[in-house]
C-alpha cells in the first residue's frame, strides 16, 4: 500500500519500509486542525526509528554496535556506540541515518588511541592548546572524510543517507552565501578553516585566500583513501596546520604593513579565477563580490552565516549536538524496543455502509508482552498493581490444571497409529498366509494404514474490551491458558496468543487499535504465562477486523505448512472510533467478515466463540455468525472452558 505520509526528509527510506514500520504516529506536516497532537515524545515511532537504524549500523559495519538515545549524559558519540537524538522523526529521517553510520564507521575505523597518544605528544612538545585544537579540527575534518569514503565504497547503496546529513549539516544556503561573497576572505586562520570545512560544496573558492588551492590539493579528496589510519590524518593535518600558520602574516609584519611573507609558497596561487575541485582554474569572475546580488551582506547574513558554521565546527569537533529524551521517555522507548512494538495500518476508504469517514485509515499497535512495557504503563490491557492478584493467580492456575488433563489427550498426535488389514486381494504378501495357497486361497496379501499428524499452530485472539471484564474475561483466559499448557506437553504443536482492545488517549494521545502479543510458545515458556498473565485486564473498545488486517501477514506466514486454527473470543460486534475513522455497523461486520474469509482461504481453520452472560438477540447471532461463518458458537460465560475441549476435538478430527 502505498504510504501517502512519505516526506522527503525520507524519501531514500520509503522504498524499503513497511507501511508504518517507523512512521509516526502523529505526523507533525499534518496540519489537520482537528487531528489531535500528542505532547511530549511519540515513543513507539521512537522505538521504531532507533531499531531501523540499528539494522542500518549493523548490515553497514558487520558489527553489532549498540545505537541508543542520548539521555542525562552526553549528547555526543564516546567511540563505543552510536547516539541518536530524541528528535528524530520521518522529516529528518535520512540525515541521521547517515549520522548514524558515520558515527559507526569511526567506532570501526578510527583509531582513538592514536589520537589520544598524538595530542599528548603535542603537549609534552609543548605545542600551544590554541594550535592543539586547530590540529584537532583539520585531523577531525580529514578523518571525516576518509571513514565517508569508506562507507561510500563498502555500501554505495547508502551513499543517499549521505548526501541528506551533508544537506543538513554542511550544504545550508547561508554557506553558499558566504563562499560566494568575501565574507571569508580576510586573511586569518580562521577564515582558513572556514573555507577548508567546506572543500565539499560546489562552491568553494579556492583562490580566495593565499595557499588554499595548495591546501585542497594537500587533502587531495578524490585519493583520500591513501590515508590508510588515523595516524597518518593526524601528521597531514599537522603539516597543513604549519603551511597554514606560515601563511599568515608575523605580529611584527603586521605592524609594519608589509606582509611579504603572507603569499607562502602559493603567492601566485590568489592570481586568477575559482577551483572547480579538481585543480582546473576557472575566471573567478568579479573579486568584490559581495552578496549574490552584489549588495553588501547585512548584519542578520552575516549572523546567520556565523551561526551556521559554527554549526560545521560542532559537527566536526564533536559531532552534532543532539536532543536529549527525559529518563521517563528513555525507559518508555526502551522497553517498547524490547517489546518489538510495530506500528501497521489498517482500514479503507469506503462509503455507505462502512461509515469510514476522512482517509478511513488508522494506526495499529503491536508489541510483545514484557515487565518493562507493563511497568512504563505502555500496554493498555495490562497493570502491575497488586490489587486483586491473588484471585487473578487462581484464575491462571486453574487454566494450568485443565492443561495438564488436555495435553495427555493430545499427547495421541505423537503417536503413530497402524491398522493392518489381511487377505486382502492387493497388496503387500503377508507371509504368514503363504501356506494357503495351497488350499487355493489366493487372497494372501496385506494393507497396513498408519495414521500420522502434521504440525499444528493455533491463534488465539481474545476481545479484552471493557465489556469482558469480570468473570468473562477470567475464563476466557482459564481457556486460553488451558490450550496453550496442553499443547506445550506434546511437540509439534505451538501456540500464539493475543489479545485486542484500544489505546487511551493518555498513553497515546489518541485511541487506537492495540494487540498485544501475550505468548508465543516458539519463544515463550510456559513460565511467562506463571509470572506475567496475573497483569492482564480489560478495557477499551472492539477493534476486531482492524486488528486481524493489521497482522494478517504474521497470521498467514504463521500457518504456512501446518494445520492451522483461529481461534476467536469475543463478546460483542466490532466498533471502534477516532479522529480518523469511524468503524461501526455493517460496514465494520463486512470489514471484519472479509478478513475472516481471507484467513479461510489460506487454509486456516477459524474457530468463534460469542461469550454472552446467558442471552443474545437474534440480530447479533446473525452478524456473529455473517462474519465467523455457521459453526461460530454462543456460549455461556460458565460454559467457557468446554472452548478447550472443542479445540482439542477439533485437532483430533482428520
Amino acid at each position: 500500500m502505498f504510504n501517502k505520509f512519505t516526506d522527503k526528509g525520507s524519501r531514500y527510506s520509503s522504498f524499503w519500509r513497511t507501511d508504518f514500520d517507523t512512521k509516526s504516529i502523529f505526523d507533525d506536516f499534518d496540519s489537520s486542525e482537528d487531528k489531535p497532537k500528542r505532547k511530549g515524545k511519540d515513543i513507539v515511532a521512537l522505538a521504531a526509528h532507533r531499531r531501523a537504524i540499528a539494522n542500518f549500523v549493523r548490515i553497514c559495519t558487520s558489527k553489532d554496535i549498540p545505537v541508543q538515545f542520548t539521555s542525562g549524559g552526553d549528547s555526543y558519540t564516546d567511540g563505543e556506540k552510536v547516539v541518536l537524538s530524541g528528535s528524530v522523526n520521518d522529516k529528518n529521517f535520512d540525515s541521521t541515518v547517515g549520522l548514524a553510520l558515520h558515527e559507526a564507521s569511526h567506532i570501526v575505523k578510527t583509531d582513538f588511541d592514536a589520537l589520544k597518544g598524538f595530542i599528548q605528544q603535542l603537549r609534552y612538545d609543548n605545542v600551544p592548546s590554541e594550535d592543539i585544537q586547530n590540529i584537532k579540527s583539520i585531523s577531525n575534518y580529514i578523518e571525516d572524510r576518509r571513514i565517508d569514503h569508506y562507507m561510500y565504497k563498502s555500501a554505495p547503496g547508502y551513499m543517499g543517507y549521505y548526501d541528506a546529513m551533508y544537506d543538513k549539516y554542511f550544504h545550508s544556503t547561508h554557506i553558499d552565501k558566504a563562499l560566494k561573497s568575501n565574507h571569508w576572505d580576510e586573511l586569518s586562520y580562521e577564515n582558513y578553516m572556514n573555507h577548508i570545512i567546506n572543500f565539499t560544496n560546489i562552491n568553494r573558492n579556492l583562490d580566495c585566500l593565499p595557499g588554499l588551492r595548495e591546501i585542497y590539493k594537500m587533502i587531495d579528496m578524490r585519493n583520500i583513501s591513501r590515508l590508510s589510519n588515523t595516524q597518518e590524518v593526524l601528521e597531514l593535518a599537522k603539516e597543513i596546520h604549519e603551511y597554514i600558520m606560515n601563511l599568515l602574516p608575523t605580529q611584527d609584519a603586521s605592524q609594519d604593513g608589509e606582509g611579504e611573507d603572507s603569499q607562502g609558497q602559493d603567492g601566485d596561487d590568489s592570481q586568477g579565477g575559482s577551483g572547480d575541485g579538481d585543480g582546473t582554474e576557472v575566471d573567478s569572475g568579479d573579486k568584490q563580490m559581495k552578496a549574490d546580488d552584489g549588495s553588501e551582506l547585512s548584519d542578520r547574513q552575516k549572523k546567520m552565516i556565523d551561526n551556521a558554521v559554527e554549526k560545521q565546527k560542532d559537527f566536526i569537533n564533536d559531532g552534532p549536538r543532539k536532543t536529549k529524551l527525559s529518563k521517563k521517555d528513555a525507559k518508555a522507548v526502551n522497553a517498547m524496543d524490547k517489546s518489538d512494538a510495530k506500528i501497521h495500518e489498517a482500514g479503507d476508504s469506503y462509503d455507505g455502509d462502512y461509515s469510514y469517514r476522512k482517509n478511513g485509515i488508522t494506526r495499529v499497535i503491536e508489541m510483545d508482552l514484557s515487565k518493562s512495557a507493563v511497568d512504563s504503563n505502555l500496554i493498555p490491557c495490562a497493570s502491575n498493581y497488586a490489587y486483586r492478584t491473588e484471585r487473578k493467580q487462581e484464575v491462571i492456575n486453574k487454566g494450568l490444571q485443565m492443561g495438564v488433563i488436555l495435553g495427555r489427550k493430545l499427547k495421541i498426535r505423537n503417536e503413530e497409529t497402524s491398522l493392518k488389514s489381511t487377505r486382502r486381494d492387493t497388496g503387500r504378501i503377508d507371509r504368514r498366509l503363504i501356506a494357503e495357497l495351497g488350499f487355493g486361497n489366493d487372497r494372501v496379501f496385506s494393507n497396513t494404514f498408519k495414521t500420522e499428524y502434521s504440525d499444528a499452530f493455533i491463534h488465539i485472539s481474545i476481545d479484552v474490551s471493557g465489556s469482558m471484564s469480570g468473570d468473562k474475561f477470567d475464563q476466557a483466559m482459564v481457556s486460553a491458558v488451558a490450550v496453550a499448557k496442553a499443547c506445550s506437553m506434546i511437540e509439534g504443536i505451538d501456540v500464539k496468543i493475543t489479545l485486542r482492545t484500544t489505546t487511551n488517549d493518555h498513553q497515546y494521545g489518541q485511541c487506537l487499535p492495540f494487540i498485544l502479543n501475550a505468548y508465543d510458545s516458539r519463544k515463550d515458556s510456559i513460565q511467562k504465562i506463571k509470572s506475567m498473565f496475573w497483569m492482564l485486564q480489560s478495557s477499551g473498545t472492539t477493534p476486531e477486523g482492524l486488528c486481524f488486517e493489521a497482522v494478517m501477514k504474521s497470521i498467514i506466514n504463521d500457518s504456512k505448512g501446518k494445520d492451522s486454527y483461529f481461534v476467536n473470543y469475543s463478546d460483542g460486534m466490532p466498533m471502534f472510533g477516532n479522529n480518523d475513522i469511524e468503524y461501526y455497523y455493517a460496514g465494520a461486520i463486512r470489514h471484519t467478515k472479509s478478513q475472516v474469509d481471507t484467513m479461510r482461504r489460506n487454509g486456516i481453520k477459524v474457530l468463534s466463540y460469542f461469550i454472552s452472560g446467558g442471552y443474545e438477540s437474534d440480530r447479533e447471532s446473525k452478524d456473529f455468525k455473517g462474519m465467523y461463518g455457521s459453526d461460530a458458537q454462543y456460549i455461556n460465560v460458565q460454559n467457557v472452558s468446554a472452548i478447550a475441549r472443542t479445540i482439542n476435538k477439533k485437532m483430533l478430527a482428520q
